[in-house]
């Protein structure tokens, strides 16, 4: 069985090490390829918010399931409203 937390803590290192590989090509090659980088490290703790969020549903844990679907409509809401 896979422990969560190892799963959890991997995607997050993986998804800081791409940002910041992304990021890095992206200053000695072209600004749209930065932004790139930035764009996968702003996704990374969302990533760990989803993934927490369906564990948490597997085990059928509503209450923490229903705190993770908030905190991603917090951070939708939130990247939306940085848009517009």
């Amino acid at each position: 069985m896979v422990n969560v937390e190892d799963l959890i803590s991997q995607v997050l290192r993986i998804g800081v090490l791409t940002g910041v590989v992304i990021t890095s090509i992206g200053f000695f090659t072209s600004a749209e390829i930065a932004w790139l980088g930035v764009f996968v490290l702003i996704l990374t703790p969302f990533m760990r918010v989803i993934m927490a969020g369906l564990y948490f549903l597997s085990r059928k844990d509503l209450v923490y399931s229903a705190l993770a679907a908030y905190v991603i409509m917090i951070l939708v809401i939130g990247s939306f409203l940085r848009i517009i």
